[in-house]
């Protein structure tokens, strides 16, 4: 049986971290707690340096307030970076991925996945990027780029038609 669509690419660790980054920041919720959090605990920093009273508490806040920033954001692309040279390569991921009608193949060097469309949970689509879902954390990294002319068109709606 013949691929409707063929498609090779090359992730590297950049594109998984983006990815990472990506999917990090879609969850509004973790990112309101962190956003409100951080300006009631400014508003303490600021009440009490003006007040000039408890400036001890108001450092801790604020150093605490860095060291949460720091950990869901560098700590997070740190935490990616291992897993990517840990568990998945110790080199980019060379993939090729072949679209069929139910389903698409997704081979590379280490593995070779079939996922059924109907399997497909989310589809996001970015400036550089598509990610097909296939779990909350789990997904295809299709750069752009790489994809043929009316690719988007066909993976959208064979997508939408399996749901």
């Amino acid at each position: 049986m013949e691929p409707t669509y063929s498609i090779k690419s090359v992730i590297t660790e950049k594109e998984f971290i983006r990815f990472n980054r990506y999917l990090r920041y879609r969850n509004k919720t973790h990112m309101a707690i962190i956003i409100g959090g951080g300006l009631l605990v400014l508003a303490f920093v600021i009440n009490d340096f003006i007040k000039g009273t408890n400036v001890a508490r108001a450092i801790g806040f604020l150093a605490g307030c860095l060291i949460v920033v720091w950990i869901y954001t560098f700590g997070a692309d740190r935490k990616a970076k291992k897993y990517y040279h840990q568990y998945v390569v110790k080199e980019d991921i060379n993939q090729r991925i072949d679209f069929f009608d139910d389903h698409y193949v997704q081979s590379s060097a280490n593995a070779n996945v079939t996922v059924q469309y109907s399997q497909i949970t989310n589809i996001y689509a970015t400036k550089t990027n598509i990610y097909l879902m296939r779990a909350p954390n789990i997904g295809c990294i299709l750069s752009l780029s790489d994809c043929p002319e009316g690719f988007v068109d066909f993976i959208t709606e064979k997508i939408i038609t399996q749901r």
